[in-house]
């Protein structure tokens, strides 16, 4: 089956099945919540745009082969579409990159978390979607332990926290106006747009990386063997693997259950934090840390209840 017909309406896997899809997703939160304390590493000796424009790089053409079916298909909106949230998607990530570079890993594994209950009071002003009260207070909750946070090391937060932070308003701003669209337009792949997606993302990524002083196409002969894994490992397992199990398992379960899956992220990158990193978490963080979790998750599990606003004309 093509991953163009996946986009209809969902099958529902029961038992073994379900369990293989959720334990399929954890391994992305897993992921995902390593790739803070990879970036740190990894950014040490390789600039942030020149990093993300090889970790594209080796995530093209596994999205290649997914998007195989329905490329020759390839239509102008889904180029103006990926074209747009590459953009956005190059915004989020070279944040996330530079950020993680001037915070700790944990701190940003929690603080991203923050773009998940953002989107409700997104959708709210941007599509006049109403959500249940609890959604509202999930997000004042999270809103919250972000103070905690960034208050966690004194009066002056981190640069690093902020830069995390503004990422997470783009993801949030990137989540909400991609759900709008797809409610207005004509379908459209996903294999195809993501893959328009990372090779915007590459395109920027290098385009930058000549302003930073060590262009990509240098730097990349000057990457140690250990450093391409890392990379390698960020771009097919991170990106293109992620994309895929994600698209997967929203068929084979919910959206909504993979949402709550993924919003475990933050708690293995603080695992990862403290055993690969060597980083402390202390009282004021942990409640911080917890609080962002818990209002994500119970953000995602009330999202949607409520029957949206007619939108105006």
């Amino acid at each position: 089956m093509s991953m163009a017909q996946t986009i209809g309406k969902p099958s529902r896997a029961g038992g073994r099945g379900l369990l293989a899809t959720d334990l399929s997703v954890l391994l992305v939160a897993v992921i995902w919540g390593s790739s803070y304390v990879v970036m740190q590493d990894v950014g040490k000796s390789v600039s942030a745009a020149s990093f993300l424009a090889l970790r594209f790089l080796t995530a093209i053409p596994a999205m290649v082969l997914m998007a195989a079916p329905t490329l020759s298909r390839l239509s102008r909106s889904e180029v103006f579409s990926g074209v747009a949230f590459g953009s956005l998607l190059y915004g989020i990530l070279i944040l996330e990159t530079v950020g993680v570079q001037h915070t700790s890993a944990a701190n940003s594994g929690f603080l991203i978390t923050v773009s998940v209950i953002l989107v409700p009071v997104f959708e709210r002003i941007i599509s006049r979607r109403r959500q249940p009260l609890m959604v509202y207070a999930a997000t004042a909750t999270a809103l919250a332990g972000c103070g905690l946070l960034l208050l966690s090391d004194g009066l002056h937060p981190r640069p690093g926290d902020l830069i995390i932070l503004a990422a997470a308003f783009v993801r949030a701003t990137q989540i909400t106006l991609f759900g709008r669209k797809t409610k207005r337009t004509t379908p459209q792949s996903l294999p195809n747009l993501t893959l328009v997606e990372f090779v915007v993302v590459f395109a920027l990524a290098a385009l930058t990386s000549g302003f930073t002083g060590t262009p990509v196409w240098r730097a990349a002969g000057s990457v140690s063997a250990g450093n391409w894994l890392l990379i390698a490992y960020l771009g097919v397992l991170g990106t293109s693997y992620a994309f895929f199990v994600q698209l997967w398992a929203a068929r084979r379960s919910s959206s909504t259950r993979v949402g709550l899956i993924l919003a475990t992220e933050p708690l293995f990158a603080t695992a990862f934090a403290l055993m690969a990193a060597g980083e402390s978490i202390g009282a004021l963080r942990g409640l911080g840390g917890a609080m962002i979790v818990t209002a994500a998750i119970v953000g995602r599990r009330f999202e949607g209840r409520a029957a949206p606003t007619p939108e105006a004309a």
